[in-house]
């Protein structure tokens, strides 16, 4: 279904509120983050990400809602997530992760907000387009993580716009929660392919939701049966959206659907 004048119009509304509160919370997190020393850091930075997701969902017209399906860890874990959507990005930091480390492309430095947030919050912007100098960066920042004992946040597709409902993973995710010790938290997220396909900046109103499911051991697996495993997680994924084939992976895409109207 294409997208209406409204919708159009509520768009405009979502981006300029969405920059207004960015805003707002980086100039916050620069004040708390030097006045505590850093002290103040991740506290504010999983407060203020949440006002930032949720406040913008709900301009957007969005009915965001959580479902456990399982215990979540309360040591540090590697949390993935199914990303399709422009939407994702405020889903997940809706989500209260605390003392999060999000693996985000680099392009997002290009935006002085998020320069400044993941600057002084030890974000991890990586090269999606140099597999070599992206892998080196995960592998230098596993210490760091360790010593601050920090989840991290990964997309293991990389990208929100792919072929079919649930793209290719890639492994970075499993080889960092591996070689972290770190259980995998599966999310899976329902409803944002749907109100905002791929790349697109419309919305429209609707329902989400995000299905957090019991961790996964890595260390049950050996570390060169890593892509085995990345796969095996992936199934998951299919079978959460109720895919049983490749074939029907691909056909059931809202976004193949979307770019054909």
């Amino acid at each position: 279904m294409k997208p209406t004048v409204t919708d159009y119009l509520r768009s405009v509304i979502i981006f300029i509120w969405f920059v207004l509160i960015l805003f707002i919370c980086v100039f916050i997190l620069v004040i708390g983050v030097i006045v505590s020393f850093g002290k103040l850091r991740d506290p504010l930075l999983t407060y203020l990400g949440f006002i930032v997701g949720r406040s913008t969902l709900w301009v957007a017209g969005v009915d965001f809602r959580m479902e456990y399906k399982g215990p979540v860890p309360k040591e540090p874990a590697v949390f993935i997530m199914n990303h399709s959507s422009t939407l994702d990005l405020f889903i997940v930091i809706s989500m209260w992760l605390p003392n999060i480390r999000f693996v985000a492309k680099r392009e997002l430095m290009y935006n002085p907000f998020f320069f400044i947030a993941g600057k002084l919050t030890d974000q991890l912007f990586i090269d999606r387009k140099d597999s070599k100098k992206s892998i080196e960066m995960l592998n230098k920042a596993i210490e760091k993580v360790k010593k601050q004992r920090s989840s991290v946040f990964f997309a293991p597709e990389g990208t929100r716009k792919h072929k079919g409902v649930i793209g290719k993973f890639k492994h970075g995710a499993f080889f960092m929660a591996y070689d972290l010790g770190y259980p995998l938290v599966p999310i899976y997220v329902e409803g944002t392919r749907e109100l905002c396909p791929g790349n697109s900046l419309v919305t429209r109103k609707g329902k989400v939701t995000a299905y957090i499911h019991p961790p996964i051991n890595p260390l049950e697996w050996n570390r060169n049966e890593i892509p085995e495993l990345a796969d095996y997680v992936r199934n998951k994924y299919l079978n959460w959206a109720g895919i049983e084939s490749e074939e029907e992976n691909l056909r059931k895409d809202p976004l193949e659907e979307h770019e054909q109207d």
